[in-house]
């Protein structure tokens, strides 16, 4: 069979490489149901019940339902000497520490608004998913001035140390400035 003068060998190539590449990504699609010898079956996502207790739900479960006793509630407000403080400040950090370890357990930012306002932290704050929410804690409320997460010079805090997880009314009273 005569070759067309135009047919060059690169472009004889180049279908070739095209068809190549078109029989592979179809190759690619086709569904393969079967599993390669000596690899195991994946297995399925437990469902949110099957999950040990305080575990973060997996996949698009939605969360459990926390009980009062997964958190600890209370009332943050600032020290009568440092009102005025928190119309300059950009966000509130609640953080709860483990008492003996120190180890944040878990953060929580809000816009910073009036005080005295109500506060709730809990496990579902915490900074790494499946951190155990155990007490006791200690929980500090800071007026961030900037909004950044690092404490700085001029943020108001208040600490109360040794808390019971579960604890209901905790008051965390701001006092204290940043030097």
């Amino acid at each position: 069979m005569p070759r067309h003068p135009a047919c060059s060998a690169a472009t004889r190539r180049a279908a070739l490489a095209g068809l190549f590449l078109a029989a592979l990504a179809a190759g690619a699609c086709r569904r393969n149901d079967t599993v390669p010898a000596g690899r195991a079956e994946p297995t399925p996502s437990p469902a949110a019940g099957d999950l040990p207790p305080g575990r973060p739900p997996v996949g698009d479960a939605p969360p459990a339902a926390e009980g009062a006793a997964a958190a600890v509630t209370g009332t943050l407000s600032l020290s009568p000497e440092l009102r005025g403080r928190e119309s300059k400040a950009a966000a509130i950090y609640l953080i709860a520490r483990g008492a003996q370890s120190g180890q944040i357990v878990a953060v929580r930012r809000e816009a910073a608004g009036t005080l005295p306002r109500p506060f709730r932290i809990s496990g579902a704050d915490a900074m790494v998913a499946g951190t155990a929410f155990a007490g006791p804690l200690d929980v500090t409320a800071r007026l961030s001035r900037s909004g950044d997460a690092m404490p700085g010079p001029g943020d108001v805090e208040g600490t109360v140390k040794g808390v019971a997880v579960g604890a209901t009314g905790v008051a965390v009273v701001l006092d204290t400035v940043r030097q």
